[in-house]
């Protein structure tokens, strides 16, 4: 019988052993092909989003603080002719369902900006149009809204998180499919709920600006915190990427924790297989010497318990790889508690096969050692 016929005979042994030890693996394996798509997804989001020439301009101690309105204004007049394409004010309303405890991003926006602002949100000049009409127009994206079972014309009502935390009435004008998970109004609107409470002006978190060119993004980066230096309202003026990166650190770092766990989860992986291997190799130590006796090399025995090894993490990596793989090429996936999708590159489903093949062989590194420097004239004595 071949080398391939023994090893394929020796996972089929002991079949039960072999399934739970190929699910074993299988699971860790995709726990880490999820965490390491995201990881990626993450990053890719850092990418995209320095290329979209959005900085934001926000207080400096804190984006959660409000500055004036007017802030917009003055920086349109101070940036020369060109370098801005349009400044989106974003105040934050943190609207929930009445009843509901579930809460969803949502903002007070620029009815003018949004859409130039958010160009990648492709809304459709139908779309813009209504929403700029509607006093009570509401852009959702289309997660909130298959959560809320929403669709184009239905009037929603939502409670702020934010005081003076008002009620207010909506109507959904626009679905964009590529928008994520938010719900954005008119700050005209806002503005005045918040006047009728309070009789003072709704105040503004981040003010997002859409540059024209990196030189633009630059100048940006560099001049609006100067001007506003030792004012009343000092900002600060970050790029996309770090705003969102100190905001996800601001819930603690969990995209390197995600990351952390996938990895040490492999470990797992490697334990469970050694344990596999160790006993599988306990059990045939007469057959090694028998073959051995036969006339097979020490580097074929090793070989031997090796392949079953890389067998192992192969089976059980193709497992939690493949399908997973089709499934999000097939159709949109999105993780249930953080609305992200899930998408999983070509290259990503190689590295944890890669890694489910590396799993399988450490896990055979030590049997094999054994089995390869195993004596065989004690073990031939073990023979019955």
């Amino acid at each position: 019988m071949s080398g391939v016929g023994l090893t394929l005979k020796n996972l089929g042994r002991n079949r039960l052993r072999t399934t739970l030890t190929v699910v074993a693996v299988a699971l860790p394996m995709l726990v880490f092909t999820i965490a390491r798509s995201f990881v990626d997804g993450v990053s890719e989001f850092f990418e995209q989003s320095n290329q979209n020439l959005r900085v934001c301009v926000h207080q400096k101690l804190t984006y959660t603080a409000w500055l004036p309105q007017r802030i917009r204004e003055e920086i349109l007049s101070l940036a020369p002719e060109g370098y801005i394409k349009a400044i989106c004010r974003f105040s934050w309303f943190g609207g929930r369902i009445e009843g509901a405890q579930q809460t969803f991003p949502s903002a007070g926006v620029d009815r003018d900006a949004l859409a130039v602002v958010y160009s990648e949100y492709e809304m459709t000049p139908e779309e813009i149009e209504r929403f700029q009409m509607e006093r009570r127009g509401a852009v959702v994206s289309a997660s909130v809204a298959k959560r809320a079972n929403w669709k184009v014309g239905d009037r929603v009502t939502l409670v702020g998180a934010i005081p003076p935390y008002p009620k207010v009435e909506f109507v959904v004008v626009a679905i964009p499919p590529k928008m994520r998970d938010w719900f954005y109004f008119g700050l005209d609107y806002y503005d005045e709920v918040v006047r009728q409470v309070t009789g003072t002006p709704i105040g503004v978190n981040n003010f997002w600006l859409k540059c024209n060119s990196e030189e633009a993004r630059d100048w940006a980066l560099a001049e609006i915190d100067k001007h506003f230096a030792n004012s009343e309202h000092e900002t600060r003026t970050e790029m996309e990427s770090t705003f969102v990166e100190q905001f996800l650190r601001s819930e603690g770092d969990w995209v390197n924790l995600v990351w952390t766990v996938g990895c040490l989860i492999v470990l797992v992986a490697v334990a469970v297989a050694f344990n596999t291997m160790s006993m599988a190799f306990r059990e045939r130590t007469s057959e090694f010497a028998v073959l051995r006796a036969l006339g097979f090399s020490r580097g074929r025995i090793v070989a031997m318990v090796l392949s079953e090894g890389v067998l192992l993490g192969l089976i059980g990596g193709a497992l939690a790889v493949l399908p997973i793989y089709a499934w999000t090429s097939l159709r949109h996936v999105e993780l249930p508690v953080v609305p992200i999708p899930v998408e999983i590159p070509p290259q990503t489903a190689a590295l944890a096969l890669a890694v489910a093949l590396a799993v399988g062989a450490g896990a055979a590194i030590v049997p094999a050692a054994m089995a390869g420097r195993l004596p065989v004239a004690p073990a031939l004595r073990k023979v019955v």
